[in-house]
């Protein structure tokens, strides 16, 4: 059967051109509407399975502004427009499309972003209904054991981790000894929590219970099913004490509000947060709906077994850091740390690496991209195959390809054997291509090719070769920009985009240095034959203030050349100052302060703001917001004093 599409494109020239192109493909044109309004009768009428929008159109609405809509009917839309800048990108890139044309484009380059945007609806289908099959999966083991009820319950939180990732849950419900009471678990670790009760809460929070229950959300708000990020969130902290309560306490920026109700009348409800302002989104009402099913299996179960007599409040209430010994020796291997942004990524790792889907893994140099790439390697299917790396960027633009794709006896000068590629020697089993954003424009488009069609040819050959081979692709560069340059492959980057993990850089986790510096003091230890004993009191508060450009490799190459200068037994000292990038907060009246020029000022005050906002210049949260200028003007002044964003 052939997907439905529904076009909205207000230019009757474009839009017929459109239809031409589709219906000659096989697709099924259900629509063309010229307006967002229109957009939406035809979507509740047509019900299409897939959406081409152009950005600009007639009418108060825009569509970007039909995103919301579309994710909530599990609509898949792809963005047609003539205006690729960055701004727009940027825009765009927030309601998560499936895709993106600049017009004018090719046949082909439609039907290739139709393909990829349904390859990507389909694996987010199939992701969240395996997702929740492997909860009920879960939950049956579970229930089938014979651990007692405190047990259950943490086993029963930890697998809803892997459905629905929160940083803090809380629970309540209206029935047996549960009632009233504030049962709730705080991620400290992979897989460890803090269960907080009623008592601790009232310790942490420094209130009495009686001014807890007034902070209580209304009836009608906590049985109502939704989900709240950005300014919904804050929203609801000021409608709703006890929500603006939990989120300030534990530093948490969205939540999803899932109620079930049973059939005897039974109310429980599931407050998941997260300290990330972008976790929950209307387009999870599909994982949501289906989960709830097995949630109220859960809460049967438990209610079931409160009632069969076990001392359920004395168990629940007292604070305790939960494990399983299994489990808590570490997420993945050689990945240290327990920031709630470092652990994001464990989620993210896990929830792929099962899966064939092609990763794009994003960060600063010096964040452990390779190491993220091993890890789901590892955790995946094709572990006891070969895990193949390449650096796209230490290669010549002349040598690359032979490097990937192999070449035959003769097919250049000095060609004189066979050689296999990369792609071959990694044949059912992963391939990482380091620094994909340094690829030559040419050959962006051969591994297009070999994306979609699952197949190479050897440089000078003529015969195609089948493989199969699962891409981990890596950057430091802002690939939006580089498309936007036109030097990546806009096809190309929503083709690898399909599930992105950012990595976080040090400066932004400083809660996992001194777990890192241990971490590395004791490899090196045992590498050198050393007994450093650790950092130093002054060497960790040193470590504490610095901001890390080279991020954790800058820190390891720190550790091991303290642990090589160490004294038998003795702490080490870490080697960072001033030649290293060293920056202390200091006031500018201070009499040994260096008197500095406006213009001096103004750089120092901009590169600050950029700073403060990852680097981001435009759109919300970026530079030019802190800084109450023209996106525009602030680009400008970069350009003048010469400031590039790779100080970070």
């Amino acid at each position: 059967m052939s997907q439905r599409v529904l076009i909205v494109e207000d230019q009757f020239v474009e839009a017929n051109s459109l239809e031409i192109m589709l219906e000659k493909a096989g697709y099924t044109v259900c629509g063309i509407a010229r307006s967002a309004e229109e957009a939406l009768v035809l979507m509740e009428k047509e019900k299409p399975k897939i959406a081409l929008v152009d950005i600009q159109l007639a009418g108060e609405l825009s569509g970007i502004e039909l995103a919301e809509s579309f994710k909530a009917n599990n609509i898949a839309f792809i963005y047609v427009s003539a205006n690729s800048n960055q701004q727009t990108l940027m825009k765009a890139k927030a309601t998560q499309p499936y895709g993106f044309i600049v017009k004018p484009f090719r046949e082909r380059d439609l039907l290739v972003t139709l393909e990829i945007a349904e390859y990507r609806h389909e694996n987010g289908l199939e992701t969240a209904v395996r997702k929740v099959d492997d909860f009920s999966a879960r939950l049956n083991e579970i229930f089938a054991g014979s651990n007692d009820l405190k047990d259950k319950m943490l086993l029963t939180v930890r697998a809803l981790q892997n459905c629905l990732s929160f940083d803090y849950l809380a629970l309540c419900t209206n029935k047996g000894s549960f009632a009233g009471q504030l049962m709730s678990f705080l991620r400290i670790g992979y897989d460890e929590y803090q269960r907080i009760g009623l008592e601790e809460f009232q310790v942490i929070t420094n209130l009495k219970m009686s001014e807890i229950y007034k902070k209580e959300p209304v009836e009608d708000f906590e049985q109502k099913q939704a989900c709240y990020s950005g300014e919904g969130f804050e929203a609801a902290k000021k409608g709703h004490d006890l929500i603006g309560l939990i989120a300030d306490t534990f530093k948490l920026k969205s939540l999803c509000l899932i109620p079930i109700v049973l059939p005897d009348g039974t109310y429980f409800k599931f407050a998941f947060y997260s300290r990330r302002s972008d976790t929950y989104n209307q387009g999870q009402n599909a994982l949501i709906e289906r989960l709830k099913i097995p949630l109220a299996a859960a809460v049967e179960h438990l209610l079931y077994m409160e009632m069969k007599g076990s001392s359920v409040i004395e168990e629940l209430n007292a604070e305790e850091i939960l494990t399983d010994e299994k489990m808590s020796s570490g997420a993945f291997d050689g990945i240290v740390g327990k920031s709630h942004l470092l652990l994001r990524v464990f989620d993210d790792m896990a929830q792929v690496a099962p899966v064939d889907t092609s990763v794009l893994i994003l960060g600063e140099s010096g964040t452990g991209k390779e190491k993220v790439a091993q890890g789901i390697h590892d955790a995946s299917k094709r572990r006891e195959n070969p895990f193949v790396k390449i650096n796209c960027a230490a290669f010549p633009s002349s040598l690359i390809e032979s490097e990937l794709f192999g070449h035959e006896k003769g097919a250049f000068t000095g060609a004189l054997e066979r050689r296999i590629g990369k792609f071959e020697r990694a044949d059912k089993g992963t391939i990482f291509l380091d620094e994909i954003g340094d690829m030559p424009h040419d050959l962006q488009a051969k591994l297009l090719r070999v994306l979609q069609e699952k197949e190479i040819e050897r440089l000078g050959g003529s015969q195609s070769i089948k493989v199969d081979v699962r891409i981990i692709a890596a950057t430091n560069r802002n690939l939006e920009e580089e498309v936007a340059a036109g030097r990546f492959r806009l096809d190309l980057y929503y083709r690898l985009n399909i599930f992105p993990i950012i990595l976080p850089p040090l400066r932004e986790r400083r809660e996992d240095i001194p777990l890192l510096a241990e971490y590395f003091i004791k490899m090196y230890n045992v590498l050198m034959g050393k007994s450093a004993a650790g950092l130093s009191e002054g060497s960790l508060n040193t470590a504490l203030k610095y901001d890390w450009p080279g991020n954790i490799r800058e820190l390891q190459n720190s550790v091991e050349r303290a642990v090589l200068l160490c004294k038998e037994g003795q702490k080490i000292e870490l080697a960072v100052g001033p030649h290293k990038g060293w920056k202390e907060t200091v006031s500018v009246n201070e009499s040994d302060s260096e008197f500095k020029s406006i213009d001096e000022m103004e750089r120092d005050h901009i590169v600050n703001a950029l700073r403060k906002c990852n680097g981001k210049v435009w759109g919300a949260g970026g530079a030019a917001e802190l800084l109450n200028l023209p996106a525009s003007t602030l680009s400008s002044k970069m350009k003048k004093f010469d400031i590039k964003r790779d100080f970070l």
